[in-house]
C-alpha cells in the first residue's frame, strides 16, 4: 500500500463519526464499517468512490463487480444496485472516500479539453485501479478536513484535479457521459431521468425508443448496455426502491404505497417485493427498523461507495 493511501486511510478513522460522515467539503463523503455487510439494494448518484482498505462487491444488473483497496468505481446515471461490504471488522474497518459529481463541474472542465472525434458506447459504469496521481489528489482534498478555512479556495481546485485524472485515465469515457458530451448517451440519460421522476407512470418501450430517435432494438441494446437493466427492469427498481423507502418512513399501509410506485396488483406488488428484497413489506421493513431505526434507505448518496 502507498504512503498516500495510508495517510488517507488516517484521516478517514480520525474524521469518520459512523458509517457514512459528511465531511464538510462540497460533497465529498467519508465511510467507515466496521463488518460485513448483507445484500443491499440502493440507488447509486453519479459519483466516484475510493475504497482504502477493505472490498466491496456491486450486482447492477447482472454484471458482479468486485473491488477492494486502491480500486476505484465511478458511475455516471442513477443505478440501481445491490450492494455488500465483504471485508470488514472493528479491527480492520471498511474505509472509502466517495465525490457526488456536479454535472456542471465536469461540463467546463470538458470544455477545456479536446473531445475525441468518436466517443465509444460504453457502460455507464466501470471499476478500475487509481493512478497515483489520482489517489495524491484525493490525499490533498480528504487532508482539507483538517484545513476547514481552506476549503472554499482549495476544494474546487482539487475537485478540477480529481476529475481531470479521471478523464485522463480508463475511466474517462464514462466521465465524460456525465457532462451529456456523447450524443447517443444523452438520449439514454433523458430516458433513466424520466423513468426516475415518472417510475409510476406505464409506457410502452417502442414510445421511449421514438422520444429518443432510436429504433426499439437499438434503444433497449444501448439502455442495457449503459445500466446492466432493460427499461421495464430499470423501472421495476426504481419502483421497489421507492416503496421500500416509503414503508420504512410511515410502515403499514402496503396497498396504498403499492398504488403509489404505480401496481395495480397487490399480490403482485407483494410477490415483486420479496423477490427483490427476501421478505414481504410488513416483515422486510420491522426486521430493517428493529436492525437500524434511523437508517436511510434512499439516500441521495451511497451509503457503502
Amino acid at each position: 500500500m502507498s504512503d498516500a493511501l495510508r495517510s488517507m486511510k488516517y484521516f478517514v478513522e480520525k474524521h469518520a463519526t459512523g458509517a457514512l460522515t459528511r465531511t464538510g467539503i462540497p460533497r465529498v463523503d467519508i465511510l467507515k464499517v466496521t463488518e460485513p455487510t448483507e445484500l443491499f439494494p440502493e440507488v447509486y448518484q453519479p459519483l466516484v468512490s475510493l475504497i482504502l482498505q477493505g472490498e466491496k462487491r456491486l450486482l447492477i444488473g447482472n454484471q458482479v463487480l468486485n473491488y477492494a483497496t486502491g480500486y476505484t468505481f465511478i458511475g455516471s446515471v442513477e443505478l440501481p444496485v445491490v450492494g455488500e461490504i465483504v471485508q470488514a471488522s472493528a479491527r480492520v474497518p471498511y474505509l472509502a472516500a466517495s465525490l457526488t459529481f456536479d454535472r456542471s463541474v465536469v461540463a467546463d472542465l470538458l470544455s477545456l479539453e479536446p473531445s475525441p472525434t468518436k466517443l465509444p458506447d460504453t457502460r455507464s459504469f466501470c471499476v478500475n485501479h487509481a493512478s497515483d496521481r489520482l489517489i495524491d489528489a484525493w490525499l490533498r482534498m480528504l487532508h482539507l478536513m483538517e484545513q476547514p478555512d481552506e476549503i472554499a479556495v482549495m476544494a474546487p481546485l482539487l475537485e478540477r484535479e480529481i476529475l481531470f485524472r479521471l478523464l485522463r485515465g480508463p475511466q474517462g469515457a464514462v466521465l465524460r457521459q456525465v457532462a451529456g458530451i456523447n450524443d447517443r448517451f444523452s438520449q439514454i440519460r433523458n430516458t433513466l431521468i424520466w423513468i426516475r421522476n415518472e417510475y409510476a407512470t406505464a409506457f410502452q418501450v417502442e414510445d421511449l425508443a421514438c422520444a429518443a430517435n432510436m429504433s426499439a432494438s437499438a434503444f433497449q441494446r444501448r439502455f442495457k448496455a449503459s445500466t446492466g437493466l432493460s427499461p421495464i427492469q430499470y423501472q421495476k427498481q426504481i419502483r421497489l426502491y421507492e416503496a421500500r423507502r416509503m414503508l420504512f418512513a410511515k410502515p403499514g399501509d402496503v396497498a396504498t404505497v403499492a398504488l403509489a410506485v404505480g401496481y395495480e396488483s397487490l399480490s403482485q406488488f407483494t410477490r415483486e417485493y420479496a423477490r427483490m428484497f427476501g421478505y414481504p413489506p410488513a416483515r422486510d421493513i420491522r426486521k430493517l427498523r428493529a436492525k437500524s431505526p434511523a437508517a436511510p434507505l434512499h439516500s441521495d448518496k451511497p451509503p457503502g461507495s
